[in-house]
């Protein structure tokens, strides 16, 4: 932001609703000394100003007058833009010309002189006016064809017609090529040409002659777009949009043309070569230029209302306006010259000039006492350890306050009611949902509260959100659940999160989750004697039968829960059963399935039904000891790489097949305005065919994003399945918070970036840090950037070896307890040679590894061991 500020000498406000652009102000003299300043707004009114500013002993006198305001005129059409030029034959006055969408009409400023100063009138008189029967854009004056001491008109419609009116007789018209909307129009009149911006964002130049050898002289009848069009002289390449364009005459009689992009200034000569150009770090707005000696002064707006002043391509001065203007000008007032006039959007007219306001603020003298670096470095300890004291205060203080403020319940309905949503899964199968009721208590006035209810795929929601202002009684919202796609479930956990704004404005949340009933995803199902995957759960307690764990199940099919063995199948019939098998002689579950996918939901319900039926016994712990499923998950893992490839494949071939359409219908479109005709057989059949592909590409990718979909839900189950089980193997704290971010249970492809190349980072840093194998790898720089997987092998190999050395490091520390403190050492015999102690150290280590990797690699005999399994 710049230091400095513009002084405000004279301002006024139009109404409210009216509304102006950067074509919306005009200054010029007309035939007086001083100049007007003439505004016309979108509504049809048009105000002429001429301010007098008045100069006492101590300073200019500021403020509008009602006698600057000389002339108010009202149209019944919107006022597009506005010119003065010598418009009027046989006369050498300016006259003033007013654009509508449907009309260009030329006044005259006719003043009758009084006997006072409020005497003075000052008239608008209608010289002449020229229909338009195209919408009109802009327009601008000069001496087209060379023509001296007369201005004609040139009028440019919103689809592309050039219109030429010679003053009061009707010129020409024509088309100009390239065009799709309209961009700014100037004329040149050493070059006696014109210059547009096309739709093709390239600066064009069209010569007078050639759209008057092109041009339709009939007024009754106007040529139609399909007519031929005028081609431009040269191109100039913006790559950006543009906001202004002006011509301004150097001291050595060149012309240049002054343009205002989004983000640069450039200068060009009357022949398309860049003379300099300026980039900007910041969004213009509006601009205006002058010449001064050999330099061109360019006063620039920007989106931040600064105004900033560059001598060519070098910044001179800056300031700050008072507001945000849309257009800029230069005038000569009477008794203040080089004035700033800047219009804002809404109406505010302003006059200023450049200055500065001193700043009051003096820099205090440097103290260069020397530093005391143990005084500081205690200070900062102070300083660190207040911090971390208030950050935890901070934490206290948030959940004390949540709990001032509401209790949140969370129940569902354990009677699964009919779906009465039509367009769900759900009314194909088991034609059920169920409800979940949230009651909101609050303990005091509460101003907002949204609650956000996040359910997993193929589980839908409905609605997903509540919001409720300003209450202090108990609420409650209902919402439904149900399946909504033939997939398998990866949880049954759903969150809720309550998100207020306090009193101060800072927000504050709350999540709480609950797990939804597993009768409205599985049934059933005959249990499988013979699985691909089993996983084993012990448990230090006596076992729990099946019907005591799935009492809601079991209300519908008492005979199925009745032994010691039972099968839970998808209500979608999708995936594959799942079985729960109990020991007989020992105190321990079998979950087996021919899929890991299938396996998950059991899994979890068996993790959180256990711990919920011995939730009062603190005692109880359940444990996973056996090998984690690492081949069905990398298989998953594969599966999902290689059907995200086929998507991206198939995108990047759907981009080039409609590149191609695009140059086919182009080529087709010049061919037919071409005036021999030429057969299109070839490029019709070329254009089918492409067409085909198109469709067909299109019908592919369809598939196999649906394909991509469901593998993603899939990979989720897995995820789940894994975590589930590496929870119940007593993982050390910091090392299981760091599995959970690896492998969390949501897979999501975003366009630069997949699920695959932020794992196989995270997979990295693990085996460099917590689960390396060597003190030598731990030296090794941790892994930090995210890259494109683009060998799938690699990373299958990385997440081998982390489920792995988490298996055995769980197995070795099972076997191998750490000493207790206080516990007697044995005592070795110090004379004893060092080889003989090495030799039975490295012995006894090897028959631990055997023994270790017999026990995690040998499946039970249940009859050698008494645990049958049925």
């Amino acid at each position: 932001m710049s230091l400095f500020k513009t002084k405000n000498v004279w301002s006024i406000y139009c109404e409210d609703d009216e509304t102006f652009d950067q074509n919306s102000m005009v200054v010029s003299p007309l035939n007086s000394e001083a100049d007007f300043i003439i505004i016309g707004s979108h509504h049809g009114v048009l105000r002429m100003f001429q301010p007098v500013l008045e100069m006492n002993e101590d300073a200019l006198q500021t403020g509008f007058k009602a006698s600057d305001l000389i002339l108010e005129k009202s149209f019944s059409d919107p006022i597009l833009q506005l010119g003065v030029g010598q418009l009027v034959s046989g006369s050498s006055l300016n006259q003033l010309a007013i654009l509508h969408p449907k009309l260009v009409a030329v006044y005259s400023l006719v003043v009758k002189e009084g006997v006072a100063e409020h005497g003075v009138q000052y008239i608008l008189k209608l010289m002449y006016a020229h229909p338009l029967k195209r919408s009109a854009a802009n327009f601008t004056l000069g001496h087209f064809g060379g023509t001296l001491n007369r201005d004609f008109i040139c009028v440019q419609s919103l689809d592309g017609l050039i219109t030429i009116f010679e003053q009061e007789s009707y010129g020409f018209c024509c088309f100009i090529s390239t065009f799709l909307l309209p961009g700014p129009l100037v004329y040149v009149r050493k070059t006696d040409s014109f210059f547009t911006f096309g739709s093709n964002w390239f600066i064009q130049c069209y010569k007078y002659k050639n759209l008057y050898d092109a041009g339709h002289r009939t007024s009754d009848e106007e040529p139609s777009t399909t007519s031929t069009s005028v081609l431009s002289d040269w191109d100039y390449q913006m790559n950006e949009p543009i906001l202004e364009m002006n011509v301004q005459e150097l001291a050595t009689k060149e012309y240049v043309v002054m343009i205002l992009g989004e983000q640069n200034l450039y200068c060009l000569n009357l022949y398309g070569k860049l003379k300099f150009m300026k980039r900007f770090d910041f969004s213009p707005l509006c601009f205006t230029s002058y010449v001064l000696g050999d330099n061109i002064i360019s006063i620039v707006i920007s989106e931040t209302s600064t105004v900033l002043i560059y001598q060519n391509t070098t910044l001179k001065w800056s300031a700050q306006l008072n507001f945000l203007p849309i257009n800029i000008k230069r005038a000569n007032l009477w008794n203040l010259k080089g004035c700033l006039i800047i219009l804002s959007d809404d109406g505010r007219l302003e006059c200023c000039y450049l200055g500065t306001e001193p700043s009051l603020f003096v820099a205090p003298p440097l103290n260069y006492q020397e530093l005391d670096f143990e005084k500081a470095e205690e200070e900062l300890a102070s300083l660190t350890k207040a911090i971390k004291e208030l950050s935890n205060d901070e934490i206290k203080l948030s959940n004390d306050f949540l709990d001032k403020q509401f209790t949140m319940n969370l129940q569902v309905d354990p009677e699964l009611k009919t779906c009465t949503h039509e367009d769900s899964l759900s009314m194909a199968f088991n034609n059920q949902m169920c409800q979940l009721i949230i009651d909101i208590i609050p303990h005091n006035r509460v101003g907002e509260l949204q609650l956000s209810i996040m359910v997993h795929r193929p589980l839908k929601c409905s609605p997903t959100t509540f919001f409720h202002s300003n209450f202090k009684e108990k609420i409650q919202f209902v919402c439904d659940i149900f399946l909504d796609e033939e997939l398998e479930v990866p949880t049954l956990k759903c969150d809720v999160v309550a998100s207020i704004i306090t009193e101060n404005g800072s927000p504050r949340n709350l999540t709480k989750y609950v797990m939804l009933p597993l009768g409205l995803v599985v049934k059933f199902s005959p249990p499988q004697k013979e699985s691909e995957v089993k996983v084993n759960l012990s448990i230090n307690r006596d076992l729990v039968p099946i019907s005591v764990l799935f009492p809601d199940l079991m209300q519908d099919n008492p005979m199925e829960a009745s032994g010691n063995a039972a099968g839970f199948a998808n209500v979608t019939e999708c995936g594959k059963t799942t079985s729960v098998l109990l020991a007989k002689s020992s105190q321990r579950y079998r979950i087996q399935s021919d899929s890991l996918v299938s396996l998950n939901l059991m899994v979890e319900q068996m993790v959180h039904r256990l711990g919920r039926y011995f939730q009062d016994d603190e005692g109880f712990s359940i444990n996973f000891g056996g090998l984690l499923p690492i081949s069905p998950l990398v298989s998953c893992v594969n599966r999902h790489f290689r059907v995200r490839k086929e998507v991206v494949r198939l995108q990047e071939k759907l981009s080039v097949l409609s590149s191609q359409y695009r140059l086919i219908e182009k080529r087709l479109v010049a061919k037919l305005k071409a005036k021999t005709p030429i057969p299109l057989t070839k490029l019709g059949i070329l254009l089918n065919d492409t067409s085909m592909d198109i469709s067909n590409t299109i019908e592919e990718f369809m598939e196999k994003n649906a394909e991509l979909s469901k593998v993603q839900v899939e990979l989720e189950c897995c995820l789940n399945a894994l975590m589930n089980l590496i929870r119940v193997m007593d993982v050390d704290k910091k090392l299981l918070i760091l599995i959970e971010s690896v492998f969390q249970p949501f897979v999501c492809d975003i366009e630069n970036q997949n699920w695959e190349d932020v794992v196989e980072c995270n997979l990295q840093y693990l085996l460099r840090t917590s689960l390396a194998k060597s003190e030598k790898d731990k030296l090794r720089a941790e892994c930090s950037s995210f890259e494109e997987v683009q060998d799938i092998t690699k990373m299958e190999k990385h997440l081998s070896q982390v489920l792995e050395r988490l298996s055995r490091k769980m197995a070795l520390e099972t076997f191998n307890p750490p000493e207790e403190k206080g516990s007697p050492k044995l005592i070795e015999d110090e004379k004893q040679p060092i080889g003989l102690e090495i030799g039975k150290s490295s012995s006894r280590i090897l028959s631990a590894r055997a023994r270790n990797s017999n026990a995690l690699t040998r499946i039970p005999d249940s009859k050698a061991e008494g645990n049958e399994i049925v």
